[in-house]
């Protein structure tokens, strides 16, 4: 099964979940699902700061905001890697098809 491993990335825990859902709303709609928890990663040390399931509510909620801001974006903005201490936080999650 294919599988791909989406990061959301943020100044803040919650930025960069509503940046990860914003790039798994597309994939969703490509048949891809959630096959691990959503992990919230301090960048600067690498670790875990916290983990939580896809339909915790708690952040669910972000996941309609991103659909919102999603349809605001300009959608032939170029994509940047971020460089490095840009973000001090990516939210990760693993999807397969």
């Amino acid at each position: 099964m294919p599988s791909i491993d989406i990061d959301g990335r943020g100044k803040t825990p919650k930025e960069a979940v509503r940046d990860m859902w914003e790039r798994i709303l597309p994939l969703e709609g490509e048949g891809y699902h959630a096959v691990t928890s959503v992990e919230i990663v301090d960048t600067k040390s690498k670790k875990v700061v916290e983990s939580f399931e896809v339909t915790d509510p708690e952040w669910a909620s972000l996941r309609q905001e991103a659909s919102k801001d999603k349809s605001n974006k300009n959608p032939r903005q170029e994509h940047k890697p971020p460089t490095a201490g840009e973000y001090p936080f990516k939210a990760r999650v693993r999807m397969e098809l």
